[in-house]
């Protein structure tokens, strides 16, 4: 008789390989779906067409702008937060930690007017440019 013997080890691999991959299977007929799910999303916030006016253009702009200095917003108070926690109550450090946490926030309300400023000024030039 001929006994096929598996170690265990591979039979690990085998069932977490199997597990790994059945979702992509159960869901393969999914594309279309979740595309048109992305386009209707794209279209809601913006991005479905493409702009057509100088002032669309700029807009678009400067929305991306303010998106990618939030992130750096994001990724300085975080930054901050952790030289804080991990001061160990050395004043120096957390001292530090607060000039990174402080100065972050003044340059979201810096980037927060420049929008508003943005938007005030494009609404004014709106009528001489159409």
């Amino acid at each position: 008789m001929l006994h096929l013997r598996i170690p265990r080890f591979r039979s690990i691999q085998l069932m977490t390989l199997t597990g790994a991959c059945m979702p992509a299977i159960a869901h393969a007929q999914m594309g279309r779906i979740m595309h048109g799910a992305l386009l209707n999303t794209a279209k809601v916030i913006g991005f479905g067409d493409s702009p057509k006016s100088f002032i669309q253009i700029l807009g678009a702009y400067t929305q991306g702008v303010i998106a990618f200095l939030g992130l750096v917003f994001l990724v300085l108070v975080i930054w901050g937060g952790f030289k804080w926690m991990t001061a160990a109550g050395n004043e120096t450090q957390v001292e530090a930690a607060k000039k990174i946490v402080r100065n972050a926030t003044i340059g979201l309300a810096i980037i927060l007017l420049a929008r508003i400023i943005t938007s005030l000024f494009l609404e004014i030039i709106k009528p001489a440019v159409i």
